[in-house]
């Protein structure tokens, strides 16, 4: 596994793919927006982290005007689009645990970041040598060059040519249901499945929600230091509660790991 087992604890279940070069100009957003479009044309949820030098505020612009202001975020919502102008995040970490959830990411960028897969596309034999010194994460490598592809298959690596789209959204697809179904044991029919892989492909088309089966976060109910013992739909449901209620009270985009709730009703004081 590529994650980190710490990294995979911040982020849950949402496997990211990161489409890194080590040159610019060499075709990483039109390799990315053809990777998503087989993606939800298929019905995966995703969502796009892009990595950019250039400048997005205009101070001329109304939000640009409140930003200098002093203001430290200005959310702007129209019938077409929401943006949140706000100081920068300081890694894609940090971005995809204050967002919410997703079943998959495609991330442009965040070269050496270890978080996630990456994808690499490949212009010069010599840059898989130099890739590898810096990501622990390279899975896949992306080249118009066939004899760069054929090199990278002979020494390990998933490669295709630039144009073979489909075939690494596919490879995208496959490693992300192994991904999220390896997070799961016991008996799938618990959660209303026949299998983890019919459940990973649940959650990625948006049809369940992680929580909604009670292995992704389990919940124990103790009385009195006695465990109460509760059917898993009623477990789910108590689960997705809580998780909604707390979000709600806390002020902070990290979603919480773990939730601890005390309620003493004796009105006897410690």
């Amino acid at each position: 596994m590529v994650l980190a087992e710490k990294i995979e604890e911040i982020i849950g279940l949402t496997p990211v793919y990161r489409i890194i070069a080590l040159a610019s100009g060499v075709g990483k957003t039109s390799l990315g927006t053809e990777i998503v479009k087989h993606l939800t044309s298929n019905g995966v949820k995703l969502a796009v982290i892009k990595q950019t030098h250039e400048k997005l505020l205009d101070e001329l612009s109304d939000p640009g005007r409140y930003k200098l202001a002093g203001a430290e975020t200005v959310f702007v919502s129209s019938p077409e689009l929401s943006v949140i102008y706000r100081e920068p995040f300081t890694g894609l970490k940090e971005i995809i645990i204050s967002m919410k959830y997703y079943p998959l990411i495609i991330a442009e960028g965040f070269s050496g970041s270890h978080i996630g897969k990456a994808i690499a596309i490949i212009n010069d034999p010599d840059e898989i040598n130099e890739l590898i010194k810096v990501e622990k994460g390279l899975w896949i490598i992306v080249s118009n060059d066939l004899d760069i592809v054929e090199k990278s298959k002979s020494i390990g690596f998933n490669a295709f040519l630039m144009d073979e789209t489909e075939m690494i959204a596919n490879e995208i697809y496959k490693d992300a249901v192994r991904l999220i179904a390896s997070k799961f044991s016991g008996d799938p029919e618990v959660c209303g499945v026949g299998s983890w892989i019919e459940l990973a492909e649940k959650i990625l088309h948006g049809l369940l929600q992680p929580y909604e089966c009670p292995f992704a976060y389990p919940l124990k109910i103790f009385v009195d230091g006695k465990l109460v013992e509760l059917d898993r739909k009623t477990l789910r449901i108590i689960a997705g509660m809580l998780e909604g209620f707390v979000s709600g009270l806390i002020e902070t985009t990290v979603k919480p790991k773990k939730i601890k709730i005390e309620f003493d009703l004796s009105g006897e004081k410690e």
